[in-house]
């Protein structure tokens, strides 16, 4: 037997988005559901650092004025105007509301300023550098949220997972079908259903057929695109899914199991990071040269660099450089992704170990490293004496890395390369919406009761790559969330 319930709203998944989307709807007097897979909510954004948000009281404060016009400009030149400009400006303009709801509900919130970015590459710009409004004690925050809607009326259910969506003769959306933890399927019956699952970032398959190589490496997140296919299911477009690329990390280690717990969210205790965290040489698999290695300091262009070559390339260094990085290295160590350790190391040591674990080489020629990665031996040694070249003349002809980052040559053996991988924090993008998250079918028609937002909603990003504004996604989870609940609030009194 079936069980039946009935809500004015019901919302599955209780990450940034499906709280927004549940509080906004409640403080407008709905019935709400939240089902939720997991046993907390937070969802992927529990992992996130910040919001992103334009004129605040934070900014205010600090005397910083920023433009909502500019912002929107902005995003949209970075995108190539590839993403839905009335969606970006309804989500630049409604992330104050937004911040100021969720504070509201308990979030503790600090503006990072832009000089304390760890994106150094924003140093100068207080748009993508200077709008992080960071969350601060979330555990105790997410505790406060949750508490202060199941005052205002919302229910959770934990442990309960979405399977499909109900519609009625018309292809209008009813609600939502679910199952919880001893397997009883249940169905919601809905005025409005906001789909907030996150994405498909669980699905390392469809991600990399998506990304087209196998060689990401994930943080494990749990969402597997179950909203996103019952939406497409329901006649809705994913127009621009895919993975949300953040920086690279070493490789893991192939012989040995104890550094697993490090990789979290990407980061390795190991001082080796540091050498991952330089502009040294990047070669892809063939051994050339590919990018100006200055774009590891920005999370985002350092993804797309690496995803560009097949989403794997290797760092060069010979001897020397090691040496070097023992006392201190004379490039400054990016703060981007996961961050350096910075503790301290024998490098020599630690290099030799790496080639042990099998995530680097050693050779005590270049011809023998070029042997060892599998590499063209005549393709290494030329990309090594150009640089080489470039490092002596302090100008960088192939791509133009600044002359502060043309330190060390690779001269003095043995050689060593390292691997690096490009790194993904779940997905971004989804299917077309309009730009109040109700969603489109095919021929741009509103698909009747249904809304989504966050990790499942199109139109904000282009394609595989996104701004690197900090806390851009996550504050498009909230946001985007918010309008979600709004449109429903709206639609439904419409009816009544």
């Amino acid at each position: 037997m079936t069980d039946i319930y009935n809500f004015d709203v019901v919302v599955a998944g209780s990450g940034g988005t499906g709280l927004s989307a549940a509080h906004t709807a409640a403080q407008n007097g709905l019935k709400v559901l939240v089902i939720e897979k997991l046993n907390q909510i937070g969802g992927n954004t529990r992992i996130s650092s910040g919001f992103f948000a334009i004129d605040t009281i934070e900014q205010r404060k600090q005397g910083i004025q920023l433009s909502y016009d500019e912002a929107v400009k902005q995003l949209m030149e970075y995108s190539h105007y590839l993403n839905n400009g009335s969606l970006v400006k309804q989500v630049v303009k409604n992330a104050k509301p937004t911040l100021e709801e969720i504070k509201k509900m308990g979030m503790k919130i600090k503006l990072n300023p832009v000089t304390e970015t760890t994106q150094f590459a924003h140093r100068n710009n207080l748009y993508a550098g200077g709008s992080y409004h960071m969350y601060e004690d979330k555990p105790e925050s997410y505790k406060n949220i949750q508490d202060y809607m199941e005052k205002e009326g919302v229910e959770f259910w934990f442990d309960t997972s979405f399977e499909k969506l109900l519609h009625d003769e018309n292809g209008t959306i009813i609600g939502a079908q679910v199952t919880n933890n001893i397997g009883e399927i249940i169905k919601i019956k809905a005025k409005a259903t906001i789909i907030a699952t996150g994405g498909f970032g669980g699905n390392k398959d469809k991600v990399a057929q998506v990304m087209k190589t196998t060689n990401l490496r994930t943080l494990g997140v749990p969402n597997m695109g179950e909203g996103l296919d019952a939406m497409e299911e329901a006649g809705a477009v994913d127009i621009d899914g895919t993975a949300l690329i953040h920086a690279a990390q070493l490789a893991k280690s192939a012989v040995s199991k104890e550094s697993n717990k490090q990789h979290l969210a990407g980061f390795s205790n190991s001082p080796i990071t540091r050498l991952l965290l330089t502009p040294l040489l990047w070669v892809n698999d063939f051994g050339t040269r590919f990018t100006n290695e200055d774009v590891v300091y920005d999370t985002v262009k350092w993804a797309n660099a690496g995803w560009s070559v097949g989403g794997k390339y290797f760092l060069i260094v010979d001897s020397s450089t090691l040496k070097d990085y023992d006392i201190k290295p004379q490039l400054e160590v990016s703060k981007a992704g996961p961050g350096a350790s910075t503790d301290k190391g024998d490098f020599i040591k630690l290099a030799d170990l790496a080639v042990e674990q099998k995530t680097a080489f050693k050779g005590n020629s270049i011809e023998e490293l070029a042997e060892k990665t599998g590499m063209k031996k005549s393709t290494l040694c030329k990309t090594v004496e150009n640089y080489n070249k470039i490092i002596e003349q302090n100008e960088d002809t192939e791509f133009s890395k600044s002359k502060d980052s043309l330190v060390y040559d690779i001269k003095n053996g043995p050689f060593y390369a390292f691997i690096a991988q490009v790194a993904y924090l779940g997905t971004i993008g989804g299917v077309r919406t309009d730009s109040h998250m109700r969603v489109l079918d095919k021929n741009l028609n509103i698909i009747r009761g249904l809304y989504t937002g966050g990790a499942n909603a199109g139109g904000y990003y282009e394609g595989h790559s996104y701004p690197a504004y900090e806390g851009l996604a996550s504050g498009f989870a909230w946001t985007s969330g918010r309008l979600a609940g709004l449109a429903a609030v709206k639609d439904i009194q419409n009816k009544e």
